[in-house]
């Protein structure tokens, strides 16, 4: 086991016990659980991840050396979102490798939460912004998956 996954394995019961406990405000002003099948085992499957919300659009970015987007692939999928303790409904849609959508929707997420910027290897600039060339760089690794709220 990778220690990438020995973490993901580790954390990511303890950040889900965390969003649906009363001290969830640590942490769900930017990060949620985001629930959905899997595509083959039609298991139910919840992950914590880093996500921003514009109106009815909510964005979770993530790289390719994860797995679990793997199982949104193809036509929209129905997830759930709970974030603060309360649980959305919507349909999802990826984007992995570049493209001029990915690259909009990550230029949204990371100009909303700067600070993963870093995880993703993204330099901004002054304004806090993603610099097109460094973006332009880290795009073929990045995945972005869109859920429209219902």
């Amino acid at each position: 086991m990778s220690i990438e996954n020995w973490i993901y394995k580790t954390l990511n019961p303890v950040m889900t016990t965390l969003l649906r406990s009363p001290l969830h405000g640590i942490a769900s002003s930017s990060i949620a659980l985001l629930h959905f099948r899997g595509r083959k085992s039609g298991r139910e499957f919840v992950t914590p991840l880093s996500y921003t919300r514009e109106n009815d659009t909510v964005r979770f970015l993530s790289a390719h050396s994860t797995r679990w987007w793997m199982n949104l692939r193809g036509e929209p999928a129905p997830v759930s979102i709970e974030i603060a303790r309360e649980t959305y409904t919507g349909k999802a849609r990826l984007w992995d490798g570049d493209s001029e959508q990915l690259r909009e929707g990550v230029h949204r997420f990371l100009s909303a939460l700067p600070r993963d910027a870093k995880v993703y290897g993204i330099k901004l600039d002054e304004s806090r912004r993603p610099l097109e060339e460094s973006l332009a760089k880290a795009a073929p690794e990045l995945v972005l998956v869109e859920v429209e709220l219902d």
